[in-house]
């Protein structure tokens, strides 16, 4: 299996492999709340108790900017988007990978 055979883009802007989201809820930095299966969508509740709705995508929707980084076994997301007022690149600051290398990368 691929490491990024499953995209997904998340209610907040962010996007996710579906190995960045089988990590989070192993290891209990997410919740799964609800699966649907016709559309296919996912809610988590996070670790500050929001709620993400993510909805399957196609690797061609991603935006430019977003990048899928595969090392080894694993593949995540780099969002090196700037936003228009700064210069750094766009950071997950709450709920991201602690040991995940490529969400901390400028």
């Amino acid at each position: 299996m691929s490491p990024f055979e499953s995209l997904f883009e998340a209610s907040d802007g962010r996007y996710f492999t579906g190995w960045q989201i089988g990590r989070r809820l192993r290891t209990g930095v997410w919740t799964l709340c609800m699966r649907q299966r016709t559309p296919d969508r996912v809610l988590v509740e996070t670790e500050a108790e929001a709620l993400l709705l993510l909805t399957p995508i196609e690797p061609t929707e991603l935006p430019a900017g977003i990048e899928i980084r595969v090392s080894d076994d694993a593949a995540r997301i780099a969002d090196t988007r700037t936003r228009p007022s700064e210069t750094r690149p766009i950071v997950p600051t709450a709920d991201s990978d602690r040991n995940d290398p490529a969400s901390h990368e400028r």
